[in-house]
């Protein structure tokens, strides 16, 4: 069990980890300041065009799948459609990415069809709804936020991103897996060194295999002895093979999926627990409004994932010659499926650039749509949400710093979040 020095524990490289400057940096990217404006441009002029939406607004082609020609879906009906419809528009494509199937592995989120559907059957029902909210919220969540927030009682001003934002979510599902705080810190930094583009490749081949050993002996150990933790439930799940007969999921499945979680749950939730404090906190009224009634708060997260959410962009392949909101797309081409422009189409939406916790409730595509609708929702609501109520019961005085460089939103086409989080907590 994590003890409360590791879990708060100072260390350069929380801020170095949960930074999204670095992160796009990393990955390759470019920083975009405020996609929106032309996010609304290119949907004004129709909900699909012919071309990649990296080329548009960055000028550099696009690293997925550049052999490929692309379209770029922009508003709520066109994506929508291009998310669910998976039999029109598959998700094989990440099977073309070297780095995907090198570093992560074939998972649910390469897979198509029945393969996809029988491996994310075996480990759904460890990530639904009424788990997220108990055994992952008893077993770890609200511990690690009671303790992180000890860690920052008292102190007058505090930059959330590292000291809440990133740690509750990367240390969640590192215990989930049964490593210790201790361990989740250089865990994780192999994780981001593996995925690492721009870093040299003897480095990334070295993390890659520190995080290949770690994951490998978990598994090795807990079929021998099971714990409760994910390692162990994912051995007993229920599975069917291809041949469709009962079976287990095999190490290197379980290995595929471990790092694909863990590389997301310790990422996407921080940085929109992130946007979702900001959103509260630049709207004072909505922040006190969800103070009085709790009852909000899954509107707040769910109005935070449409206001902005942290991957504006998805892909999606062509799989015969098709028509998608009036353009002919051909077979084998990407669809750029553009969340971040969807989720504010005017045609869909009243004033859609604004956060408003009390808007109408109404499907969007911040967590994908479909088949692939993103398997860790549950979980990473339920850490936003033992998050903001911690904060909200401790801190009633809890606001912005602006004393300094002002809170604002970052990041690039594919991972978006605020640059810091700093707030008066007297």
């Amino acid at each position: 069990m994590t003890t409360d020095s590791a879990l708060t524990r100072d260390d350069p490289r929380y801020k170095e980890m949960f930074n999204v400057e670095k992160e796009i940096e990393h990955s390759g990217g470019v920083m975009l300041e405020d996609p929106y404006p032309d996010f609304a441009r290119l949907r004004a002029q129709g909900p699909v065009f012919k071309g990649s939406l990296s080329l548009e607004l960055t000028g550099q082609p696009d690293h997925t799948s550049p052999q490929r020609q692309h379209f770029t879906a922009l508003s709520f009906d066109a994506c929508s459609k291009a998310l669910v419809d998976a039999a029109k528009f598959s998700s094989a494509h990440y099977q073309e990415q070297e780095s995907v199937m090198l570093n992560i592995g074939h998972t649910v989120l390469t897979m198509i069809g029945q393969e996809h559907a029988r491996h994310r059957a075996a480990v759904q029902p460890m990530m639904t709804r009424d788990q997220a909210m108990g055994w992952w919220t008893e077993k770890w969540i609200e511990p690690f936020v009671q303790i992180l927030l000890d860690g920052i009682e008292g102190q007058q001003a505090v930059d959330l991103v590292p000291q809440l934002c990133g740690r509750l979510p990367m240390h969640t599902v590192t215990a989930a897996y049964g490593l210790s705080s201790d361990e989740a810190l250089e865990f994780r930094d192999n994780l981001l060194t593996s995925m690492a583009p721009m870093l040299p490749e003897a480095a990334r081949k070295v993390a890659h295999e520190k995080v290949r050993t770690v994951l490998l002996g978990a598994i090795a150990a807990r079929r021998q002895e099971r714990r409760d933790d994910l390692i162990s439930r994912m051995i007993d799940a229920p599975f069917t093979d291809a041949e469709g007969k009962a079976s287990q999921l095999p190490d290197e499945a379980i290995l595929s999926f471990s790092r694909l979680l863990l590389l997301a749950g310790g990422g996407t939730t921080f940085r929109q627990l992130g946007i979702t404090l900001f959103a509260l906190l630049s709207n004072r009224d909505q922040l006190e409004d969800l103070r009085a009634d709790r009852s909000l708060m899954e509107q707040a997260i769910e109005e935070s994932v449409r206001w902005n959410c942290t991957d504006p962009l998805f892909y999606r392949m062509a799989t015969r010659d098709t028509v998608l909101e009036g353009m002919a797309i051909p077979e084998g081409a990407i669809i750029d499926c553009c969340l971040g422009a969807a989720n504010r189409d005017p045609e869909r939406w009243e004033n859609p650039d604004l956060y408003d916790l009390h808007r109408p409730a109404k499907r969007h595509v911040g967590f994908a749509a479909g088949p692939h609708t993103c398997l860790g929702r549950f979980v990473a609501g339920a850490e936003m949400t033992a998050a903001i109520n911690a904060l909200l019961d401790r801190f009633p005085n809890m606001r912005l710093d602006d004393s300094g460089e002002p809170t604002k939103m970052i990041g690039g086409l594919v991972a978006r979040g605020v640059n810091h989080l700093r707030v008066r907590l007297d």
